[in-house]
């Protein structure tokens, strides 16, 4: 049976009452009258007498207090009678450690016989180290008479966040380490898989590919020192110049990455180990395909899981064996012997670094198709070749200086291609649609809209027109694009006249001013805001935003008028009419998405766009008003997942166009396309665009821009939905002596041969 708390006892004589008393007064004053400085930061202890209306609080600046209701003996006196003469003590502790470190010191409370003990909840203790808001009861904590002390000691706001941040770190490594836990079990990698490479097939609308596939046999090197000493070395200071330090993920690599990406705004670099890419090539099936973080974090695993069974120079050498180099090649002894007819082993240090410096971008930094960018490249796997020691200063100049001296043979396949320019094109596009380092592994069959027989016509036309009115005209440069407006494809595309010569895409790539052709964007504008075609607007000169611009004669002119004889007076109070604003969108809702300003040289066709992008605009009101994203590239297989490997259709399809949400999009209304086609047919056939004309309902638009810098004609079949767009000039920018006749000439010759 527990004993009964003990009335504490009272002095007899009426001096010791006094003495205590004071003594018991001048122990409190003692403690309320500390001062301490501003913000200073010390433990407290808070105690809470069972019949006090609040707490007293007694700043911990000392190592050691005792507490209990003797004030002779007690620092902290507590007047109740569960308490005893001296109950507990509280001592800071200053001997603590961790891991051989001292810590911060804490202070501990110790029972010193106490009758009625101490308590935390209903457990009784004989000693506990203190922490912020613990509460310790002088006495079992059922009795009303029990006294609660409270301990507060609040972490500096840094310590609770390295507290946090190290709390957040172990949750965060515990469920990294779980999940790769359970993804390392879902995969093997001993023995690794046989490799099982495939060029990326291009092949056109009938089926025929634009580039004869490579069937030569894939070979591996054995041993590592059967390489060109400089390959080796090369692929590491480019790729992964810690390959030898990290364990398959490179965390300063993927740091220096997302620094690089975020500043840019963009996607400049990745932070992928060549063990990392190498797991994507012998794993595809678990490692995946789309390009997602999902993804990332598989081949990491798979990565670490490769690190762990092989060693580095196995890793390396696996890499140098199936690592794609363009042109349908894998491994760095294939790439050999096709570019330089010769093996991997006698590569010389400018050849190795060439090699090398293709990997970024494999089938458009090759020497063939781009002999600058194959420059360029290599001369910066020599730079950091050097930078790391590899080789000496001297040795990289060398190189830096010598000629890249390609195989005849892959110079006469390479050039061999149908549609270079378009070719191209599918690759760019190709990187765009499964990302960077996805499209250069290969393994691919791409279905694309290319007809063979337009696209022969217009690089021939092309040709014929620079070669004659060129000659006399003044330009020497052209492009010209088809499309089909009902679903978006690129039936042709011809990016300059001698890809060989220029790989420079004027299609895709070529920023120009449309002159009148961008005109249609604010017609089109007026008419969706209701404003009447018949509408006759003032041929007078017009001031508008501080510049003047010269009027077409006298009287009057409305839509029909204005837009057949490219009056620009005209287009621009229509423009007015309509709002600058709404010429704008107009133009992004229609396919433009280079940068448009709201200024009033916008109406003529000040603001640059590409020949793609304005063709793809005038392909709208082909198509009554509705949109499709311009593409070269219609399906995407995996020829690495067929059923049968000579059966396309039995191939996992990847992607497909008429599923991608950016098609069909109706972006104006079918009435406002009809009226423009309306509009842009009586161009053709009585107005600035008659030399285009064939018969067949054609409509278009001419462009000119000043000095005849750039030469224009934009024209559509509607009956068959066939849209080209023709531009001429010049890549200095220099004037010539025609005009958009040339090009609407140009236009007809070629649409005559490629339109029933």
């Amino acid at each position: 049976m527990t004993q009964p708390p003990l009335p504490p006892r009272r002095s007899q004589t009426v001096l010791g009452n006094l003495t205590q008393a004071v003594k018991t007064t001048l122990t409190r004053i003692n403690f309320s009258k500390l001062k301490l400085k501003p913000n200073a930061r010390v433990p407290e202890l808070l105690v809470q007498d069972a019949d006090a209306p609040k707490a007293q609080i007694f700043p911990l600046l000392g190592d050691r207090y005792s507490i209990g209701r003797s004030s002779k003996s007690c620092d902290i006196v507590v007047r109740n009678p569960v308490v005893s003469q001296v109950h507990a003590v509280v001592k800071r502790d200053r001997k603590r450690k961790f891991l051989g470190l001292p810590t911060r010191s804490r202070f501990m409370i110790r029972d010193e016989g106490s009758t009625n003990g101490l308590y935390r909840g209903k457990r009784k203790l004989k000693s506990k180290i203190l922490y912020n808001g613990d509460v310790i009861s002088l006495g079992p904590p059922e009795l009303a008479a029990s006294v609660r002390v409270q301990y507060k000691d609040p972490l500096p706001w840094y310590l609770k966040a390295a507290r946090y941040g190290l709390f957040g770190i172990s949750g965060v490594t515990a469920l990294t380490a779980a999940v790769i836990g359970i993804e390392w079990q879902r995969f093997s990698v001993y023995p690794l898989p046989e490799s099982v490479q495939g060029p990326v097939v291009i092949n056109s609308r009938d089926g025929q590919p634009l580039r004869t596939p490579r069937t030569d046999r894939h070979v591996e090197v054995q041993n590592l020192s059967e390489f060109s000493s400089f390959l080796p070395n090369a692929v590491m200071a480019s790729e992964d110049s810690r390959f030898f330090w990290h364990l398959g993920v490179d965390p300063i690599g993927i740091t220096r990455a997302l620094f690089t990406n975020v500043r840019g705004g963009e996607i400049r670099e990745g932070g992928s180990t060549l063990t990392q890419q190498l797991a994507r090539s012998v794993l595809p099936d678990y490692v995946g395909r789309q390009d997602s973080a999902g993804r990332k974090i598989r081949e990491a695993i798979v990565a670490l899981k490769l690190e762990t069974v092989y060693s580095k120079d196995f890793l390396l050498r696996m890499y140098l064996n199936r690592v794609y180099l363009g042109s349908g090649i894998y491994g760095f002894e294939d790439a050999a012997q096709f570019y330089f007819g010769k093996s991997s082993k006698d590569l010389n240090l400018s050849e190795a670094a060439t090699l090398v410096g293709i990997l970024p971008a494999p089938n458009s930094f090759n020497p063939v198709t781009n002999y600058k960018a194959a420059v360029e490249f290599r001369d910066r796997v020599l730079e950091r070749m050097a930078q790391q020691g590899m080789v000496s200063q001297e040795e990289a100049d060398r190189a830096r200086r010598s000629r890249i001296e390609i195989s005849p043979k892959a110079r006469q396949e390479l050039q061999s291609a149908i549609a270079p320019y378009f070719y191209s094109a599918v690759f760019d596009e190709l990187e765009s649609l499964l990302g960077g380092d996805l499209a250069k592994e290969g393994n691919f069959i791409v279905e694309t809209g290319l007809d063979r027989r337009m696209q022969a016509r217009a690089e021939t036309s092309l040709r014929n027109s620079v070669e004659t009115s060129g000659a006399s005209a003044g330009y020497s440069q052209g492009a010209v694009v088809t499309l089909n407006a009902k679903t978006g494809e690129v039936l042709a595309m011809v990016g300059g006249t001698d890809f060989q010569e220029s790989q420079f895409n004027r299609v895709t790539q070529a920023l120009r001013q449309p002159g009148s052709t961008f005109k249609i964007f604010a017609y089109a504008a007026a008419l969706e805001q209701g404003i009447s075609p018949g509408t006759a607007y003032s041929c007078a000169p017009l001031n508008w935003g501080g510049q003047t611009y010269a009027g077409c004669g006298g009287g009057s002119a409305d839509f029909y008028t204005g837009m057949a004889q490219s009056l620009n007076v005209v287009a621009l109070r229509i423009a007015q009419d309509a709002g600058l604003d709404k010429v704008v969108q107009m133009a992004q809702r229609m396919g433009v998405k280079s940068t448009l300003k709201a200024v009033p040289g916008l109406v003529l066709g000040q603001s640059e766009t590409t020949p793609l992008e304005m063709t793809s605009a005038f392909g709208v009101l082909a198509n009554g008003g509705v949109r499709n994203r311009p593409h070269t590239i219609k399906r995407i297989l995996d020829s690495g997942d067929c059923k049968d490997r000579k059966d396309i259709n039995t191939c996992r399809v990847i992607y497909q166009a008429d599923q991608d949400g950016e098609n069909n999009q109706k972006v104006i209304q079918p009435d406002v396309a009809n009226t423009m086609t309306t509009l842009l047919q009586g161009v053709v056939r009585s107005g600035t665009g008659r030399a285009a004309a064939i018969g067949l309902g054609e409509a278009g638009k001419t462009g000119t821009t000043n000095d005849n810098k750039d030469l224009w004609f934009i024209g559509y079949v509607p009956s068959q939905a066939i849209v080209t767009g023709v531009w001429l000039g010049n890549d200095n920018n220099a004037p010539t002596g025609g005009n958009s006749g040339l090009a609407a000439q140009l236009w007809g010759d070629y649409m005559r041969q490629v339109v029933r």
